[in-house]
This record gives C-alpha cells, sequence and structure tokens, in this order.
C-alpha cells in the first residue's frame, strides 16, 4: 500500500511539473519569420543611408535583397585579385547594425583587428566561423585586390550559416596576397 501511494504521488508529481513547464512556454514562442523582416528592414535602413555614397566610391555589387549581401569598394587596390584557394591576409572591422533608444540605426563596434601585430590570414573560398572569417566576409574578400578597402553589408544567414537576425557592416582592407 505504501508503494502504491510513493507511485501516486510521484506520477502526480510529474504531471504537475509537466503541467508548470508547459505553462511557462506559453507567450514566448519565436516568430522567426518576424525577426527575419526585422533583420532585414533595419539593415535596409541603414543601407540606404550609406549607399548613394558608398556608389560612387568604386565598384559594387548590391544583391542586399535577394542574398542579403551587398558590396562596395570604397578604395582601388593596386594589386593581383584575390584567388580562390590562395592565403590572404586582411584587416578589418566588424560592426552590428542596432538600434538606439530612439530607434534609429547605428553601427556597434564588434571586433577589429587593426591593433593586431598581423593581419588575419586564411585561405580564401574556405571561412572560418571560429576565427572570425565569416561566409560573408569572405565572398567580400573574393571580390577584392591588393591594397583594395572595401564596405560589406551582411545578413546573419551569411554570418555564421545560422540565423541570429543581426545585421552586420564590415570594413575590409586586403594587405597579403600569396602568389
Amino acid at each position: 500500500m505504501k508503494n502504491i501511494s510513493i507511485n501516486i504521488l510521484l506520477i502526480l508529481a510529474v504531471l504537475a511539473g509537466s503541467v508548470m513547464i508547459n505553462a511557462c512556454d506559453e507567450g514566448y514562442r519565436i516568430n522567426t519569420k518576424e525577426l527575419l523582416q526585422e533583420e532585414q528592414a533595419l539593415m535596409e535602413e541603414y543601407f540606404n543611408e550609406e549607399k548613394d555614397s558608398l556608389a560612387q566610391l568604386g565598384d559594387s555589387i548590391d544583391d542586399l535583397r535577394t542574398n542579403g549581401f551587398a558590396f562596395f569598394e570604397t578604395q582601388e587596390g593596386t594589386g593581383d585579385s584575390v584567388k580562390v584557394g590562395k592565403k590572404v591576409g586582411f584587416r578589418c572591422i566588424y560592426y552590428e547594425i542596432v538600434r538606439d533608444s530612439l530607434g534609429v540605426p547605428f553601427l556597434f563596434e564588434s571586433y577589429n583587428n587593426y591593433g593586431d601585430p598581423s593581419p588575419k590570414i586564411y585561405i580564401a573560398g574556405n571561412p572560418d566561423i571560429y576565427n572570425n572569417i565569416y561566409p560573408g566576409v569572405d565572398e567580400a574578400i573574393k571580390n577584392m585586390t591588393y591594397g583594395s578597402k572595401a564596405r560589406a553589408f551582411i545578413s546573419s544567414r551569411l554570418w555564421t550559416g545560422n540565423y541570429d537576425y543581426t545585421p552586420w557592416v564590415v570594413d575590409l582592407e586586403v594587405t597579403y596576397l600569396e602568389k
């Protein structure tokens, strides 16, 4: 009789815990479609403020609406083009596009390697998110030449490959090319 009472109490405790856990989930469901739309709107709002002045500086690729990527050369290079499969060194500043308390988009600096003793080096065409070389950064660098500088707008899906719903802006400078 004692074992039956303990079993019944255990079952009731599990049921009560299950109800409480499920009750806590109500109202906290993530609407990914809405988050993607917010990311796109934030990126486009900031992008539209800069695109005209950036487009006058040099070559550009505007694929923001369809693929979440836009590229603007801000300084023409003096050397060879980046080649897939070859080592490339670069300096960079990564910015997150965020809103201030009034809802105005601005850039928040997240990473900067200009103070490092040497540039970041990797093999073009092989992004490595564990070393801060994201797919969108790789895409931008593959459009550059030695000595060139660029600004790229990159959606979260081209950042880590996952959606974190944060749009990015990256300033890049190619400082080394393997021959």
